[in-house]
């Protein structure tokens, strides 16, 4: 056998005593994960399972009391959750009342408050008062004299408001047309030289110049018709006295017919 043949023997050998050795310590010293209850030796021996389950049961003696609380506390907490989601569904159902409605004739309500302290109830003056259900109680909106007041929801104010503003369009188109209208008559009435209309003002004043153009005219002609009125009148007489003359003169034969 070679040297290196003897060198690999030994640490064989060496290696095999090492592992030997350790495997006994774990056998000695190893933990026993068995449930193993041996109560006669001492001390008593007992597997870590049988430990850990005697651990686990002395715990569990402590859950009911403290999972009856966790039950009681989920019990409250549906309850309350039940109750948040009536209270959404009633208070959605009043506020799109409010806001759609028709409230028209029925009017808006509102949150009923203590006047004073109730001992029988606990309720303090201020607080708001609650029905059966647990629900605000509601009653009709007063005004400062005490008198009820037929408030409409939002959506019929806002339809209303809609249909006064068209009113108020409508009369203001109306009026502005009016206006107009007025601006025109008054352009016709006094005129307008930017735009060369001639107001029935001007007209008069030009008719009334014109009058009393006519009327001067009238003053300074009045005497040659008077004038001319007497020459006619003695062209006439003059033309009698012709024709007498002339009716006179063929009796004598002196004049031809």
């Amino acid at each position: 056998m070679t040297r290196f043949g003897r060198v690999l023997v030994l640490l064989n050998l060496a290696l095999s005593l090492i592992l030997a050795a350790w495997s006994f310590n774990i056998y000695a010293n190893g933990i026993d994960w068995t449930d193993r209850k041996d109560t006669k030796s001492t001390p008593p021996r007992m597997g870590r399972f049988a430990v850990n389950a005697a651990k686990l049961d002395e715990l569990w003696k402590g859950v009911p009391a403290v999972q009856k609380d966790w039950l009681d506390g989920r019990a409250a907490l549906a309850k309350e959750e039940k109750s948040l989601s009536d209270e959404r569904v009633w208070y959605d159902k009043e506020i799109h009342y409010v806001l759609v409605g028709p409230a028209k004739n029925k009017g808006v309500f509102d949150i009923a408050i203590a006047t004073q302290d109730d001992p029988n109830t606990g309720v303090k003056k201020g607080q708001v008062l609650l029905d059966e259900q647990g629900f605000p109680q509601l009653v009709p909106i007063q005004d400062p004299a005490g008198k009820p007041l037929q408030l409409q929801s939002l959506a019929e104010y806002n339809k209303e408001e809609e249909s006064i503003l068209n009113d108020i369009e409508k009369l203001v188109a109306q009026h502005s047309a009016n206006i107009a209208e007025a601006n025109s008559l008054t352009d016709k009435i006094i005129g307008d030289k930017g735009k060369g209309i001639r107001g029935l003002q001007q007209r008069i004043n030009d008719e009334q110049a014109k009058n009393a153009d006519l009327l001067a005219e009238i003053k300074l002609v009045e005497p040659q018709l008077i004038n001319t009125l007497v020459e006619a009148q003695l062209v006439n007489r003059r033309h009698a006295q012709m024709e007498r003359r002339i009716a006179e003169l063929r009796r004598m034969k002196v004049a031809s017919k």
